[in-house]
């Protein structure tokens, strides 16, 4: 049981593997009654329609990204029953931030103004996967000396985010008028292969207008993948 989401798994005849499938909430990742996807906690805040739009936005990010030549564990989704079927993977427990401006926690930390650009490409934080401990920053090299992850690893998992940072903003984004401001990313093995896991939605994202306006899960996904959805925060 996820804090936006619920995992099952369970061993597939068909594939020949171990899956998992993913039944997305309505409940959002909030700070001070504000939604924050990052966040560590929900407070109880939730909005309508917003576990379909995440349903429908990874349904629509993962085969983009596997088309633009990005490892994932999406297998497929069953948008009618609610559900995403993906490789069950060995996760590494960091989570990988990207970001193209700076925003949130990242200027409590640094003491620089919201929106100060980040410079051609956006920067990429780590951070200890580990709510207890407020999910603190990391360095490579802790990451590799406590054995959470092989070096080769980390820099492939930093590689894959700057990337996606790169194809969703310049690719995807723009064409709709939308900034990508920031995203968190987390990463898995499948027999010993790097691939992007878990969620790829409005829940892990920061995402601006044209107006500068942020913009919730659900109006995300309708922008984005055509759909209506018909629920507001």
């Amino acid at each position: 049981m996820g804090k936006t989401k619920e995992v099952t798994f369970h061993y597939d005849e068909a594939a020949k593997c171990d899956v998992a499938l993913f039944t997305f909430k309505d409940d959002v990742c909030s700070a001070g009654g504000v939604v924050d996807p990052g966040a560590n906690q929900t407070e109880g805040l939730s909005i309508a329609g917003k576990g379909k739009a995440s349903l429908l936005l990874s349904n629509h990010f993962f085969p983009f990204l596997t088309q633009n030549g990005k490892n994932t564990h999406f297998m497929s989704a069953d948008v009618a029953n609610g559900t995403m079927r993906c490789l069950k993977l060995d996760m590494i427990p960091l989570e990988f931030i990207w970001r193209s401006k700076a925003w949130g926690s990242f200027c409590k930390t640094y003491g620089v103004p919201q929106g100060q650009d980040l410079g051609e490409g956006g920067l990429v934080e780590v951070t200890l996967k580990n709510d207890e401990l407020g999910d603190p920053r990391i360095c490579e090299e802790a990451c590799v000396r406590l054995g959470l992850v092989t070096q080769y690893n980390y820099r492939l998992c930093y590689e894959y985010t700057k990337r996606i940072g790169d194809v969703l903003a310049r690719e995807l984004f723009t064409k709709h008028q939308l900034e990508l401001i920031d995203f968190k990313v987390e990463f898995g093995l499948f027999n010993d292969v790097v691939k992007l896991g878990d969620e790829i939605s409005g829940d892990i994202m920061r995402v601006l207008d044209a107006d500068g306006n942020s913009v919730n899960p659900v109006t995300l996904a309708e922008i984005i993948t055509g759909v209506y959805i018909g629920s507001r925060v």
